[in-house]
């Protein structure tokens, strides 16, 4: 289900598709902006202090991986060498994934087989959840757009009370404090 029909079945908005359509863009934009766009991100890692020691068999990453998407792992020796040359691009029989997508382990037995990881490793992966929590959290923002009503406080009509929060900029934080605890990132 596109974005587009999961916000019009949360939010119930009799807004057009094209303004719902900017509402989110703008959101997106937003995001993209504080956070990086959505997608494939990159880790690396290497000592730069000892650019040509070689010591890990195993790699952590901060977040798992989604091993149902894209992996590219790229190792340089020596780290601080800087050349295509000295640059291999690994193969999926060159390491395995393990611990959900949290660690990455060297293989001996694949096409470019070491037993330790090269000096310096950069790896370019899609976490697992990145589409679905930023998707959530656009969907929240438009939720909580369409519900803001300046001037309002709450309204009540017999049985029926409609409370809105004091502070909608502390809410509009909050859900975006969810998305950067997400991807790791500390805000101050």
């Amino acid at each position: 289900m596109a974005l587009l029909d999961r916000v019009r079945a949360r939010t119930g908005s009799d807004l057009s598709d094209t303004e719902l359509q900017a509402m989110i863009d703008g959101i997106t934009a937003e995001l993209d902006a504080r956070f990086g766009p959505a997608g494939a991100t990159v880790q690396t890692f290497g000592d730069l202090e000892n650019p040509e020691d070689p010591a890990l068999t195993t790699l952590r990453l901060i977040r798992p991986l989604d091993v149902g998407q894209a992996v590219t792992i790229r190792e340089e020796r020596p780290g601080n060498a800087g050349t295509a040359a000295l640059v291999t691009t690994l193969q999926a029989a060159d390491y395995r994934v393990l611990h959900g997508g949290r660690t990455l382990q060297r293989l001996t037995g694949g096409p470019n087989g070491q037993r330790y990881w090269a000096p310096f490793v950069s790896v370019t992966y899609t976490p697992i959840g990145e589409a679905a929590a930023r998707d959530e959290a656009v969907i929240k923002l438009v939720q909580l757009d369409l519900t803001y009503r300046p001037g309002l406080k709450s309204e009540r009509a017999g049985d029926y009370q409609f409370t809105l929060a004091d502070n909608p900029i502390d809410e509009r934080e909050a859900i975006m404090n969810q998305l950067a605890q997400r991807r790791g990132l500390v805000m101050a």
